[in-house]
């Protein structure tokens, strides 16, 4: 879903590495900006390519599994996930996640770092309206998912698609249309939404005014676990769901300060459509969806020594 941009983001260079989307300490800035980011060649996950799409790649935290959708079987938006015995060895052969995937449009799947929650994005119908951010959850990786229950808080009458929390597993970077009666080119924004602990409800969504787009989408946040640290994808304005997304990085200070300094991943963007980042927990491979070879798919690039 979405698409984002080839625009001019500004680029601020000098300092502190941050860490992957799910471990690490909370650190300041102080007054340096950031050292860009750099990547080395990028490369097909050819076990789970297919001629139809295949998008939106999330990991659990040990990296054995993976979570994405694909429309390969049904048509539609699915949920698939596929299994690996280590780190450094190809994924099993991919199958769909059956109690989320239905006759409904399902998209943005986002795993947790355990493993034992799985949000995701469904037009079903029980939703607030449009695509909503839908929840299901197992006890351990050998039990099967619970029926999927909808969020409420996090959504509207406009559509809402999930992220996997960062900061800490606090603060998911969902995105969304909103609001639906004032957004006629139907771009996504990118928007923050907090919850006390682990496992607690989360609080409505806040947006990031700083990340916004005008008329174009800035979506598929990847919030690294000191909070400092934002991946995304965005598109130029007036393309807001046609594809040409670029990808992109962002800082901040502190947790709570605004974004202050932004860099194109230039290092993977390519004319084509680069979308849904997400950072290794040791902040060491990018995953990415890219159309570079003609059909939606997912790659990784290697983080080059900053």
């Amino acid at each position: 879903m979405r698409a984002i941009s080839k625009g001019a983001i500004a680029l601020c260079v000098a300092l502190p590495a941050c860490l992957g989307c799910s471990a690490g300490t909370t650190v300041t800035l102080g007054g340096l900006a950031p050292r860009p980011y750099h990547f080395g060649p990028a490369q097909l996950v050819p076990e789970l390519a297919s001629a139809s799409h295949t998008d939106n790649p999330t990991l659990t935290g040990d990296l054995l599994e993976i979570y994405f959708t694909t429309d390969r079987e049904s048509g539609n938006g699915d949920v698939w996930f596929a299994t690996r015995d280590s780190a450094t060895q190809p994924f099993g052969a991919p199958a769909p996640v059956s109690a989320v995937d239905g006759a409904s449009f399902e998209t943005s799947s986002a795993i947790s770092a355990d493993g034992l929650t799985l949000w995701f994005g469904s037009d079903r119908g029980g939703g607030a309206g449009g695509v909503d951010v839908w929840v299901t959850q197992r006890a351990s990786r050998a039990d099967a998912w619970s029926t999927p229950v909808n969020i409420v808080a996090l959504n509207s009458a406009a559509d809402d698609i999930p992220r996997p929390p960062g900061q800490h597993a606090l603060v998911m970077p969902m995105a969304s249309t909103r609001p639906a009666d004032a957004n006629p080119s139907g771009a996504y924004q990118t928007y923050l939404a907090a919850r006390p602990a682990q496992g607690a409800p989360f609080a409505a969504p806040v947006p990031i005014p700083e990340l916004d787009s005008p008329e174009g989408s800035t979506v598929d946040g990847c919030l690294t676990d000191d909070g400092l640290t934002l991946f995304f994808s965005a598109t130029p304005a007036g393309d807001a769901g046609a594809g040409d997304a670029d990808l992109f990085v962002a800082w901040r200070r502190a947790p709570g300060e605004p974004f202050s300094f932004k860099q194109p991943l230039d290092d993977l963007n390519t004319p084509g459509d680069e979308r849904d980042p997400w950072l290794t927990p040791d902040g060491k491979t990018l995953y990415f969806t890219s159309d570079r070879n003609g059909v939606l798919s997912i790659y990784t690039a290697p983080v080059l020594p900053r």
